[in-house]
């Protein structure tokens, strides 16, 4: 195939009363965008020829029939190209990131989009994450309908540009046009690879054009007034349409002062979807009513725009009103959540987030998490959607690694935002592809998004946090390499949570920080979020923690104490099921309620794409544990409801079970008997290390306690269960067979964990 040839040239003009003016209003640039790892052009081996790992994909051209990649970290545009768009985004479970599917005009190489002083190379110790402080940075990108205008930021100097495309006979222009803030820096900016057989460049006067070492850089002086230039560069199969072209330009086909977009009103999608939830199925005459029973808000699933419905995050307003964002990139807001559920009204607000995983609303505006960072969603010019997609905090590393999700987002009492980011587990689950320095680690980033800091390390997949009110952080974190069950972690600052590969610290830890409690696979084998009862409304469980359990979607109520500066515990199944793996759960602060959304992506028992559903207090009797402490001798227990004494006192109607697991670099352990020497894994894997056989996985080695006796409190809601032998452990599990007062069953588990023995 024959290489395209290509030219550039370059126009200027410095900003004058009424430049930027268009035809119709509208721009010759509509398009749209995507959030992305973004790749381009395949080398000869099959792989991506350039990525830009922190990406973003426009559509340009009157009809879109072209596109353009920028790499958010570099500053750069990554490339160009003719035709189709990109690859569909990337499921959760596998799959590669979106590439461009049309015909490569030209690309840059992963040098810096805006150089101040005189090296071109990239001054990063490592090809991740952002350019040192003081370089070019990526502030964000205003929307108006199908027009984007990126926002750059180099030496406090702001630029904005837009990027448009034009086919003029068998020539493609690609035209980046600039907005610059006075400046006294002169500034270089990276156009394209100087391909082979390039007819040259034609600056216009008092700008000039250099080629370095491949490369065509734009040069732009030092100047006292803002001003607006474009450049355009041409491709074309053949040269001499080119220099025909450029012989006949008089003036750059200038998209106008990118600057007049940004407080322009344009809906892009005007049409809301109005939906009907489906109430729980009131109970049967004369059968004891459920405490909590489990409600359904209908979310947009036929749209207008064909989005997929897979929650990834959600949170309220003041008012009620609920936003969630998708793992697909959209955010859509939500009115009419009463009791009837009768009419809720749902509207696009925002779209193209790159795996969008978490939602926090703070001061009646919206942040999401993704894989690029933090962004606050604004509406600036108050036509119902954001058209300001702001960097809050985009400092977090990416790599090509499908599995390096960023999980969640929640907020303390001092505004701090916190998220967790994924280790780079391989295709299958075992082992990590390569790592940097933010994989698996929880961070705190300031409240005005200037600062990112990493609190705790060591997690392989803490789909989920949860902040107290008083600013206490939890996590949960999924079986696999170095993480032999679910763990459910009250975190500490400095802390490492077992994932040795992830702990970011040399010598490599030969112990790890104890989680409040590992939870059985049979119960959770692939943890979400948590969330603290902050409502007075919701039962006997206020100021309480709550865990999710996205593999077997399910809800705990966690029990908890501290003993000798450990914090220990468990957790109690509520009788509820959901539709969806749950991974995020929030209290409405009107109704008080809570609200549980999540996803089917990864592996879980659920059989919706998405759901967001409510759990709703009746009112009716919570016969649950609700506390839990250890002692010298035994376990007490507190219940939500008086029990019927004599089935209570009876320690038959108790059996309890221990184990261990084994950490170590396998995927997962063994239920290990307390009792026996220890197990290793007597396999080798794909990944040449140790694993355990299916026979050793399948083995359940439990020791039983015996219950001798039973105290009960004199609320006639506690019992103390006295346990000869009791000690620390990794895995208890408690079952109980009682009735409450009124003679209802009360049937049930807890599941946890004990470090220390308290006093008797």
């Amino acid at each position: 195939m024959k290489r395209p040839l290509f030219a550039l040239t370059i126009f200027m003009a410095f900003l004058v009363p009424g430049f930027g003016q268009f035809k119709n209003g509208m721009s010759e640039a509509p398009g749209s965008w995507i959030n992305a790892t973004i790749g381009i052009g395949k080398e000869g081996d099959g792989t991506t020829k350039v990525a830009a790992l922190k990406g973003i994909a426009l559509r340009v051209g009157e009809k879109g029939e072209a596109a353009v990649a920028y790499d958010l970290e570099l500053c750069r545009m990554a490339g160009a190209w003719t035709g189709k768009f990109v690859t569909p985004m990337n499921l959760m479970s596998r799959g590669e990131f979106p590439t461009a599917l049309g015909a490569v005009a030209f690309i840059n190489n992963a040098i810096p989009g805006f150089i101040s002083g005189d090296s071109c190379k990239d001054p990063r110790p490592e090809p991740f994450g952002p350019l040192p402080a003081g370089e070019a940075k990526f502030k964000g990108f205003h929307v108006c309908g199908d027009v984007v205008v990126l926002v750059w930021e180099v030496q406090g100097t702001e630029i904005l540009e837009q990027a448009t495309h034009i086919r003029s006979s068998n020539v493609d222009r690609f035209v980046r046009t600039f907005s610059i803030e006075p400046t006294k820096t002169r500034l270089r900016i990276p156009l394209c690879v100087a391909q082979p057989g390039s007819v040259g460049t034609f600056p216009a006067a008092g700008l000039n054009v250099q080629e370095i070492d491949g490369t065509f850089y734009l040069e732009i002086p030092p100047h006292e007034q803002r001003l607006v230039d474009a450049v355009e560069i041409l491709v074309s199969p053949d040269a001499g349409a080119i220099r025909e072209l450029v012989a006949s330009l008089e003036t750059s086909h200038l998209t106008g002062d990118p600057a007049s977009w940004l407080t322009r009103k344009h809906v892009r999608w005007p049409e809301s979807v109005e939906t009907q939830g489906e109430l729980a199925v009131p109970p049967v005459a004369g059968k004891i009513e459920s405490a909590y029973v489990v409600d359904t808000i209908k979310l947009p699933e036929l749209n207008p725009w064909g989005a997929p419905m897979f929650v990834g995050g959600f949170d309220f307003f003041p008012d009620g009103r609920v936003a969630f964002c998708t793992f697909h990139g959209d955010v859509f807001i939500g009115s009419g959540i009463d009791d009837t559920l009768a009419h809720v009204k749902w509207k696009r607000f925002a779209s193209g987030l790159y795996h969008a995983l978490g939602l926090k609303i703070v001061d009646g505006e919206i942040y999401v998490t993704g894989r690029d960072g933090i962004t606050r969603l604004r509406d600036l010019n108050g036509d119902g959607e954001a058209d300001y997609y702001e960097a809050f905090n985009h400092d977090i590393m990416v790599t090509r690694s499908f599995h390096e999700f960023v999980f969640d987002l929640q907020t303390d009492p001092e505004g701090n935002f916190y998220f967790a980011k994924a280790g780079p587990v391989k295709n299958g689950g075992r082992g990590f592809d390569q790592i940097v320095a933010h994989h698996g680690c929880l961070f705190q980033v300031s409240a005005d998004g200037k600062k990112l800091e990493t609190v705790a390390t060591g997690f392989r997949a803490p789909n989920g946090i949860g902040c107290s009110p008083t600013g206490q952080v939890t996590s949960g974190d999924n079986e696999g390499t170095w993480t032999p069950a679910c763990r459910l972690n009250w975190i500490k600052p400095g802390g490492f949570y077992g994932v040795v590969d992830l702990a970011h610290r040399n010598p490599a830890p030969a112990d790890y920080d104890r989680p409040l409690c590992w939870i059985p696979k049979r119960l959770d084998n692939s943890s979400g979020g948590q969330v603290w009862v902050t409502s007075d409304k919701w039962g006997p469980w206020k100021d309480q923690l709550l865990h999710l359990s996205y593999g077997t979607c399910a809800l705990f109520g966690v029990l908890n104490e501290e003993v000798d500066g450990k914090r220990q515990g468990g957790l109690v199944q509520f009788p509820v099921k959901f539709q969806t793996g749950i991974m995020r759960a929030r209290f409405n602060p009107v109704d008080g309620q809570l609200y549980v959304g999540g996803l089917r992506g990864w592996q879980t028992t659920g059989l919706k794409n998405g759901a967001l559903q409510r759990v709703r207090y009746t009112g009716a009797q919570v016969r649950m544990p609700i506390a839990m402490q250890v002692k010298k001798n035994g376990i007490e227990l507190t219940f939500s409801t008086e029990l019927d004494t004599q089935a209570a006192a009876d320690p038959e109607n108790y059996s309890i079970e221990v184990w261990n697991y084994l950490w170590s670099k396998a995927y997962g352990s063994p239920e290990i008997s307390t009792l026996s020497d220890e197990v290793k894994p007597d396999e080798t894997g794909k990944s040449g290390t140790p694993e355990f056989s299916k026979a050793q996985m399948s083995r359940t080695q439990h020791d039983p306690l015996s219950v001798v006796a039973v105290n009960i409190g004199t609320n006639d809601r506690t019992v103390f269960l006295e346990i000869p032998g009791i000690k620390p452990v990794m895995q208890m599990a408690i079952k109980y067979n009682l009735k409450s007062v009124d003679g209802a069953e009360m049937r049930g588990e807890i599941v946890n964990t004990i470090h220390s023995l308290g006093q008797e």
